[in-house]
C-alpha cells in the first residue's frame, strides 16, 4: 500500500510540473517523442500538432459550456488480478450524472464496512469486495462541478503514463463518434530504461510498457478516445497489466 500510494503521489507532482507534448510527422507515420514540440507556429498539415498525453476530453467537455446534445462517458480500468474500476457519466445540459463501479480483492476493512449500514453498499463475492455509487454534480454547484469532471479523469484515466514522454506514432485523421480526431499509436517495447526512468524510479520497477492507441480530438487537442495497455515488471519478479479504455459518444 505505501508503494502505491508513493508511486500515485511521484505521478502527480511529476505531472504538475511537466509538460507532456508529442507531435505529429510531416510525410509518413514515424515515432516521435512525447516531449518533443513543432518548430512551427501553424501548418497546414493537421499531423503537426502538440498533444497533452495527460489531457483528456472529459474535462473540457464537462468544464466548458453546455453541449448542443447530451453525452455519455465511459472510462474503464482493468487489472490483472482482477481488480476494475468504472467510470460511466451523461452529461446533458446543467446536470452530470457519474457512476462509479469498483472491485478490488476484498480485504477485512471491505467486510466490516459491507456490515455497516448507511454506506456505500459492498458486496463480497469470490473473495472480491464490489461496490456501485451514483453522483450527481449540477453546474450551479461550482466546486462539485469541476470535482465530478476531473475526478473521472484522474481515477479513470491513464494520464499518469505520459510523465515518462512515451514514443508515439502518428498514424491519421479518423472520425469518432461524429468527431474529427487523429489517431496515435504509442508503443514503449523498444525503449531504453534511460528513456522509462521517470516510472522506473516512481514506480520502483524493473521495466514496464506501454502500447495501444489514443484519438485526439483536433479542435481541443485532447483525448477523445483510448485503448491503452501498461504491464509492469517489478523488482521481485512480479508482472501487472492493466488495461484502459474509455471514449465519449453523443447521446
Amino acid at each position: 500500500m505505501n508503494a502505491t500510494i508513493h508511486f500515485r503521489g511521484c505521478i502527480l507532482f511529476a505531472l504538475a510540473l511537466s509538460l507532456l507534448g508529442f507531435t505529429g510527422c510531416n510525410k509518413s507515420p514515424r515515432p516521435v517523442n512525447a516531449g518533443s514540440r513543432s518548430g512551427s507556429g501553424s501548418s497546414s498539415n493537421p499531423l503537426e500538432r502538440q498533444f497533452d498525453g495527460g489531457t483528456y476530453c472529459v474535462t473540457p467537455l464537462t468544464q466548458g459550456p453546455p453541449p448542443p446534445q447530451p453525452l455519455h462517458f465511459s472510462n474503464k480500468r482493468s487489472e490483472s488480478d482482477g481488480s476494475a474500476k468504472d467510470f460511466e457519466a451523461d452529461l446533458s445540459g446543467d446536470t452530470l450524472d457519474v457512476t462509479i463501479s469498483d472491485r478490488h480483492p476484498a480485504t477485512d476493512m471491505d467486510r466490516d464496512l459491507a456490515k455497516l449500514p448507511g454506506t456505500i453498499p459492498i458486496v463480497i463475492r469470490d473473495g472480491f469486495a464490489e461496490s456501485s455509487h451514483t453522483n450527481h454534480y449540477s453546474r450551479s454547484d461550482a466546486s462539485g462541478w469541476r470535482i465530478g469532471g476531473n475526478g473521472i479523469a484522474l481515477g479513470g484515466t491513464p494520464w499518469g503514463l505520459f510523465v515518462s514522454k512515451p514514443l508515439v506514432t502518428a498514424v491519421g485523421p479518423e472520425q469518432v463518434s461524429g468527431y474529427d480526431t487523429i489517431k496515435y499509436a504509442v508503443d514503449t517495447t523498444h525503449q531504453t530504461p534511460l528513456d522509462k526512468a521517470a516510472l522506473l524510479m516512481a514506480g520502483q520497477l524493473k521495466d514496464y510498457n506501454i502500447t495501444g492507441n489514443a484519438w485526439v480530438l483536433k479542435d481541443a487537442n485532447c483525448v477523445l478516445q483510448y485503448d491503452i495497455n501498461f504491464e509492469e515488471d517489478g523488482k521481485d519478479g512480479s508482472v501487472k497489466k492493466t488495461h484502459y479504455e474509455g471514449t465519449v459518444a453523443k447521446k
